[in-house]
């Protein structure tokens, strides 16, 4: 699904990915751990082209072109950070996202809402506690149902059920074959879900399990 091989990013003077190499197969999870800052939302942004990298090699679904990366990445649902509207709801702030993806069924909206819980909420979202914008987040990274999910902290906000939601949403994933790389504060998170477990230490990435 995805390849990294020997990159390097630097911000300024400072090397915050340095030599990684990553090979992500077909329908397993794999955990990212780390500190603040070193490094795992800027892999996820170089997948997913939102920044560029100084020097190494990325392939997605085979291949390198960069012509061809952005039609690659089309098909990968992700979650980095809200990115909503305060003044809509959560069925309109999809419906906008639905748009923008191209997708012509409009039911898709109700049915992500759903699988997240949210469906029959009609506040705006500007007045959503931290978990419902992180269900909402999950939502938007769900439509069409994506071989590749790609969540960044994606269970932080959420109630000890909110979690088990998550997670078991999150397996069913993986049951169906999908591909999922998430970071997570939470150890327990990793543990319970990830096949592969990789540590960021001072932006070089190390195997844990």
């Amino acid at each position: 699904m995805i390849t990294l091989s020997k990159i390097y990013k630097n911000y300024d003077n400072l090397k915050v990915l340095k030599d990684v190499n990553l090979h992500v197969a077909k329908g397993e999870i794999y955990g990212l751990i780390g500190k603040n800052g070193a490094g795992k939302t800027t892999i996820f942004k170089i997948i997913l082209g939102l920044t560029e990298f100084e020097s190494g090699t990325l392939c997605i679904a085979g291949s390198k072109k960069k012509t061809e990366l952005p039609q690659k990445r089309k098909k990968i649902g992700f979650f980095i950070g809200n990115n909503f509207y305060d003044y809509l709801t959560a069925e309109e702030n999809l419906h906008y996202y639905r748009q923008l993806k191209d997708i012509k069924d409009k039911e898709e909206v109700k049915r992500v809402l759903n699988l997240v819980g949210l469906e029959g909420v009609t506040s705006k979202y500007g007045s959503f506690s931290m978990g419902m914008k992180q269900r909402l987040g999950i939502a938007q990274a769900i439509m069409e149902d994506p071989d590749l999910l790609i969540l960044d902290e994606p269970f932080n906000g959420l109630d000890k059920k909110g979690v088990e939601e998550i997670r078991s949403l999150l397996m069913e994933r993986k049951e169906k074959g999908k591909t999922i790389l998430l970071t997570s504060h939470n150890s327990e998170d990793i543990t319970l879900l990830a096949d592969h477990v990789w540590e960021m230490d001072a932006g070089r990435m190390i195997k844990v399990r």
